[in-house]
């Protein structure tokens, strides 16, 4: 292969690569952000909640 043909098929395969990891990326991140709240921080926003309704 060419040196010029090598430089055209560079930026083509970063953009797959980053396309990659920016699917991977939001993957990872729906997964956490559909995670339940442990029970304590839960327990305690509840009651952060009541004590502002409180007031």
């Amino acid at each position: 292969m060419s040196d010029e043909q090598d430089r055209r098929q560079r930026p083509a395969q970063g953009r797959r690569e980053e396309d990659s990891i920016s699917r991977n990326l939001k993957r990872v991140y729906d997964n956490v952000a559909n995670e339940p709240l442990p029970d304590a921080l839960q327990a305690l926003l509840d009651k952060l909640r009541q004590d502002g309704q409180r007031e």
